[in-house]
C-alpha cells in the first residue's frame, strides 16, 4: 500500500455530515463524511478500522435524503481513523447531486461551520458562552496537572479501592491535556477523584487512545498490567465502554477485581427505558421498544430485561444476517439489520460502540421518537443535532446518588452522574459479589445502596 500525504484542495468543502459506506477489496466499510465537495471528502471511519488497513482505491455509497450517491475514489491521506478521498470519474449526475446537497441544507445535511452557527446567535450571548467553556477546558486542565504532580502524596490519604479505567479519543484527552503533557506523562495519570458512601476511588486514563486501544492488543495489556500495578491495593477496577471487548480480544479474563460494568449498564438502561415509556402521551407506544447495537455484548442480555416490561422488542444490529423473530417470556423480539424498523416504535435505547454510529439510522427516526443514549463516546453536536431537527427527544442515560460525587466530573458528565460500568465496581464495593448471582439481585441491591437511574440533557463538551 503507498503511502499518501495530503494534497491541495480543488474544490471548496463544506461540512456535511451524512453516513457511506466504502467497499474496498470485498470489505464494507461504514463511515460518515465529515466535510464534502464535488471533487472528495474528508471521511470518518465508524467501524473499528485503521485507516491503514484500507485499500487505495474502492467505491463509495453516500447516502442522502434524496438518494444515494455512488462513484469510485482514491485515498489521498490517512490519520488514524480519518481518511481523504479524491472522487474518480464521478458522473454529471452525481456531481449535481452533491452540488444539491451542499447547496441545500434538508434534514440531516449540511451544518454550517462554527463560526457561521456563531453568526446566528446574538453576539454578546455567543462570546459569553465562548468565555465560558474556554475557562472551564483551562480549570479541568489545571485541575487535572495539579492532581498528577501530587499524587504521589495523594495517593497515601485517598487510598482508593475503586479505579474507574477510562479511555479517550484523541478531542476527548485534549479536553484534559495538551498534547505535550500527554508525551511526557505517565502510563497511568489520574482524571478525577470520587467520592462515594462506601468507596473512595480515582477515575484514571491511559495515554493511549482509544483508535490506539482498539488495533493493536499489546497497549490493551500494558494498560490493564499498568493499572493493577499502580493500585495493588484497589478492591475493583470498573473498565469503561469498549475495554471489557478490547481486553477479551486481547486474551485478559475478565474477573475479580477487574468489573466489566454489564450488570450496572443494564440496570441504568432497563430504569430508562421505564421513564422514556412514562415521558410519552401515546401509551399505545409503550409496548415496543427498540435497540440499536442489540447484538452487542450488553445489548443481547439486556433483551431479556426489556421482555418483563414490553411486549415487543425490536434489536437493530448491522452484525444480523437475516431478520428473525423470536419469543422470550411471552414477548416478541425482532432480530434484524433495517433500520426502517425504527419507524415502528417510539422508544430506543442506543448501545452501540460509540453514540456517532446512529448516523446511519436518523432518517428513520419517527418525529416524536424518545430514544436514551448509554454511548462512549456520547453522541457528539453535530449529530445531536440533527436528532433535534428531526424531532426526537434526546436523553443521556446516567445513575446518580445523594452520596456520590467526583471531581473534576468527566466530559459530558455532571458531577453526581455515575456511568453504568462504575456503577457495578461500586455496589459491588458496597456489598460483595452475591450480588452478581443474577441482574434482578444486582438490581434490588443497586436501589438498596441508594442508586437510581436519571435521564439528562446531553451536556455540550463535545
Amino acid at each position: 500500500m503507498t503511502a499518501q500525504t495530503k494534497e491541495e484542495r480543488k474544490y471548496e468543502r463544506v461540512e456535511v455530515y451524512l453516513p457511506l459506506i466504502l467497499e474496498s477489496n470485498g470489505n464494507r466499510i461504514i463511515a460518515r463524511s465529515r466535510n464534502l465537495s464535488t471533487g472528495g471528502a474528508s471521511i470518518s471511519l465508524v467501524d473499528t478500522v485503521n485507516a491503514e488497513e484500507i485499500e487505495d482505491h474502492g467505491s463509495i455509497t453516500i447516502r442522502t435524503h434524496s438518494g444515494s450517491i455512488n462513484t469510485l475514489y482514491e485515498i489521498t491521506y490517512r490519520k488514524e481513523n480519518i481518511i481523504g478521498i479524491r472522487f474518480n470519474t464521478a458522473s454529471q449526475l452525481n456531481i449535481d447531486a452533491i452540488n444539491h446537497v451542499i447547496s441545500s441544507q434538508p434534514f440531516g445535511h449540511v451544518f454550517p461551520s462554527a463560526a457561521n452557527e456563531e453568526k446566528k446567535k446574538p453576539a454578546d450571548r455567543g462570546f459569553i458562552k465562548n468565555i465560558q467553556r474556554r475557562l472551564w477546558i483551562m480549570l479541568r486542565m489545571s485541575a487535572f496537572l495539579t492532581i498528577n504532580l501530587c499524587w504521589p502524596l495523594l495517593k497515601r490519604i485517598v487510598n482508593p479501592k475503586v479505579v474507574f479505567a477510562v479511555y479517550g479519543t484523541r478531542g476527548d484527552q485534549r479536553a484534559y491535556f495538551p498534547d505535550w503533557f500527554r508525551r511526557i506523562c505517565p502510563p497511568i495519570v489520574v482524571a478525577a477523584y470520587i467520592n462515594d458512601k462506601s468507596s473512595r476511588g480515582v477515575m484514571v486514563s491511559s495515554v493511549y487512545s482509544e483508535e490506539e486501544l482498539a488495533t493493536d492488543s499489546s497497549k490493551v495489556r500494558k494498560y490493564i498490567t499498568d493499572l493493577q500495578q499502580a493500585f495493588p491495593n484497589a478492591n475493583r477496577f470498573a473498565l469503561v465502554g469498549r475495554l471489557p471487548g478490547f481486553s477479551l480480544k486481547a486474551g485478559i479474563n475478565i474477573s475479580a477485581p477487574l468489573v466489566d460494568g454489564s450488570y450496572g449498564t443494564r440496570f441504568a438502561m432497563y430504569e430508562s427505558a421505564i421513564q422514556i415509556a412514562d415521558k410519552l402521551t401515546d401509551k399505545t407506544s409503550v409496548q415496543s421498544i427498540a435497540i440499536l447495537g442489540g447484538a452487542g455484548r450488553i445489548g443481547a442480555s439486556l433483551i431479556e430485561d426489556l421482555c418483563k416490561t414490553f411486549q415487543t422488542i425490536i434489536a437493530i444490529d448491522p452484525r444480523y444476517t437475516e431478520e428473525q423473530t423470536s419469543i422470550i417470556n411471552g414477548s416478541t423480539v425482532l432480530y434484524t439489520k433495517r433500520g426502517e424498523r425504527l419507524k415502528e416504535t417510539r422508544l430506543v435505547l442506543v448501545l452501540t460502540a460509540r453514540g456517532d454510529d446512529i448516523l446511519p439510522m436518523i432518517s428513520y427516526f419517527a418525529p416524536g421518537t424518545v430514544v436514551a443514549d448509554d454511548t462512549h463516546p456520547c453522541i457528539k453536536r453535530p449529530i445531536r443535532a440533527l436528532l433535534k431537527e428531526q424531532e426526537v427527544e434526546l436523553w443521556k442515560t446516567v445513575v446518580t446518588s445523594d452520596n456520590y460525587n467526583m471531581y473534576p466530573r468527566m466530559p459530558n458528565f455532571r458531577n453526581d452522574n455515575i456511568p453504568g460500568c462504575l456503577l457495578e465496581a461500586l455496589v459491588l464495593n458496597a456489598t460483595d459479589d452475591q450480588a452478581l448471582n443474577s441482574p434482578q439481585v444486582f438490581f434490588e441491591q443497586a436501589k438498596k445502596c441508594g442508586y437510581r437511574a436519571q435521564l439528562i440533557r446531553h451536556p455540550n463538551d463535545s
